[in-house]
């Protein structure tokens, strides 16, 4: 990079930079960034925001519109397959976490006497085994006047996989970008809605385009554009600087490159292991306390696995894995999940190190990474292989 681009970079830093300082003083006016589901980080929890969903879909939710939003909702999942027009939306109960064969969990339950509509919702995970066509299989045994697909809602609209659905007509795929977002901004501008309603519709609304990557900054996202095209200078600077700032493949680069090898100089069965489903998975896993265990530590430290091997005589109630989960507890400081239920399995979530709380509750994951970027191999590696021999040192 010659000199002259190096300083219209810093020049153009410095003024994107007043143009945020400007933005950041009318959202302190406006209060329009405090935002109750980003804070606490709903909007990334399938549970919590298929709850918050479920209210609204239900005619005896707290809005208290009766069925006026349910019927919006089914009005537009009837575009897709006109059987959903079937549920008679004032008669309708609205269920979470129904429960069916083999203890599965439908997230969502729409029904009436004779209408069973499941939903089921994928934010950060992926599917399991079978799972879309149990649900299907189940409701077609539930439904007395059509067949009904399960409405699969996922961030972008994405088909399940091959392993979870056994066919095409078993299912209807809908994403929060195209549908949610929309029905939920008609729900705001009903006249019906109440002035309390309609704000938290603004805040889910402004979470949910966050989730799926859209801009609640269109004004200051014009603003900086503008900025950055002003010029041939303003435009090389600009691409000199986005040339720089890669730091999600930064930081994946040198876990899976430099740290790998540096875990793998104390832990010679550390590999590298990859999958996307629903998630960003590039992760370091390898056998710890005699082979019994299997660590894995994801690129970016936002989730921490410890799992029991297959040869493992151990059981949820044995001291052992008790103090285990006591000393992941005490480390990352996050509740104990255990899933699936047919293994043991620790598993944090929103983690991040180091600490920067500002991506678990407002999620600036760039700023976050950008952080992350800035650590030397050694220093990530030896956080792994500290964890590794904390547990290594727990006693039965």
């Amino acid at each position: 990079m010659n000199e002259n681009v190096t300083d219209n970079a810093a020049l153009l830093l410095e003024r994107v930079a007043e143009t945020q300082r400007r933005f950041a003083e009318q959202y302190r006016v406006t209060g329009s960034k405090f935002n109750i589901f980003t804070i606490t980080g709903t909007k990334n929890k399938e549970v919590q925001i298929c709850r918050v969903l479920a209210n609204l879909l239900d005619p005896k939710g707290s809005h208290y519109q009766g069925s006026l939003y349910l019927k919006s909702f089914v009005e537009r999942i009837a575009a897709k397959n006109s059987v959903y027009a079937k549920i008679d939306a004032d008669a309708a109960r609205v269920l979470t976490e129904y429960v069916i064969d083999g203890n599965r969990r439908i997230d969502i339950v729409l029904a009436d006497s004779s209408i069973f509509i499941p939903i089921e919702v994928k934010i950060r995970v992926g599917d399991k085994d079978k799972q879309i066509a149990d649900y299907f299989e189940f409701t077609r045994a539930r439904n007395k006047a059509a067949c009904i697909p399960v409405l699969y809602l996922t961030v972008d609209g994405h088909k399940p996989d091959a392993r979870s659905a056994a066919k095409e007509n078993h299912y209807v795929c809908i994403s929060f970008a195209e549908d949610i977002v929309p029905w939920l901004k008609k729900c705001r501008d009903e006249p019906e809605t109440t002035l309390p309603v309609r704000e938290i519709l603004k805040q889910l609304v402004a979470a949910v385009e966050m989730l799926c990557n859209t801009s609640e900054d269109e004004e200051m996202e014009d603003a900086i554009f503008k900025l950055i095209t002003k010029d041939d200078d303003s435009i090389k600077a600009a691409l000199a600087i986005s040339g720089v700032t890669g730091f999600r493949e930064r930081v994946l680069t040198v876990f899976t490159g430099t740290v790998l090898a540096l875990v793998k100089a104390l832990f010679p069965d550390a590999t590298m292991s990859k999958e996307t489903f629903g998630y960003d998975w590039h992760y370091i896993e390898f056998p710890i306390r005699e082979g019994n265990y299997l660590l894995q530590v994801n690129y970016d430290w936002t989730v921490i696995w410890l799992e029991a091997s297959n040869s493992c005589k151990t059981d949820s109630a044995s001291q052992e894995w008790v103090n285990l989960n006591k000393k992941m507890e005490d480390m990352f400081k996050v509740e104990f999940k255990l899933t699936p239920k047919d293994r043991l399995v620790w598993r944090g979530e929103d983690i991040s190190w180091p600490s920067l709380d500002s991506y678990v509750n407002n999620e600036e994951r760039d700023l976050y990474l950008a952080h992350l970027s800035k650590l030397s191999p050694q220093e990530v590696a030896d956080k792994i292989i500290d964890i590794a021999r904390e547990l290594e040192g727990v006693k039965v």
